[in-house]
C-alpha cells in the first residue's frame, strides 16, 4: 500500500505571512485586486486561524472602503472587531508590530457617522484609545462629541 501524504500544515504565523504579503502583491494593482485577493484567500483557506482572520478582515474594510463597497465594509469592520481580542492574545507579536496600521477603526468611525450613528462612532474611538493607538482618535471622540 502506498505511503499517504501527509498534508502540510502551517502555523498560524505563517498564514499570517502568506496573507500579508500575497495582499501586499495583489494591493500593487489597486484596492480591487487587493479585495479579490482576500475573498479569495477566504474561499480557499477552509481552516483560518481566528487570530488570522483579525488581519484579513482589517484589510478587507479598508479594500471594501476604497472601492466604495460600505456594506461589504461595515461587514468586514464588524467581524474584525470581533476577532480582535483573539488576534492580541495569540498572534501578540503580530498584532503588535501590525497595530499601527489598523484600519477597523477609522473605516468604522468614518461609516458611523455618514449613517448618524455617533454612538458607535464613540465606541470605536474608546477602543481605539484604550488600544493606545494616539491622540488622533481622542481628537475624533471631541469632534464627534461636538457633532452631538
Amino acid at each position: 500500500m502506498a505511503d499517504r501524504i501527509t498534508p502540510i500544515r502551517k502555523t498560524p504565523a505563517e498564514i499570517l505571512a502568506d496573507l500579508l504579503a500575497g495582499h501586499d502583491a495583489a494591493r500593487l494593482g489597486g484596492a480591487e485586486k487587493g479585495r479579490k485577493y482576500l475573498l479569495n484567500f477566504v474561499g480557499r483557506a477552509n481552516s483560518i486561524p481566528n487570530a488570522v482572520k483579525f488581519f484579513l478582515f482589517d484589510l478587507l474594510a479598508e479594500d471594501a472602503f476604497q472601492c466604495g463597497d460600505s456594506e461589504a465594509c461595515r461587514d468586514a469592520v464588524a467581524k474584525a472587531s470581533g476577532y480582535l481580542p483573539v488576534a492580541q492574545e495569540e498572534a501578540s507579536q503580530g498584532f503588535r508590530a501590525y497595530s499601527h496600521s489598523i484600519r477597523l477603526f477609522e473605516r468604522g468611525i468614518a461609516l458611523a457617522i455618514d449613517e448618524g450613528e455617533f454612538e458607535q462612532a464613540l465606541s470605536l474611538c474608546a477602543r481605539a484609545i484604550a488600544l493606545g493607538l494616539g491622540k488622533a482618535y481622542e481628537a475624533k471622540r471631541a469632534s464627534i462629541e461636538r457633532m452631538m
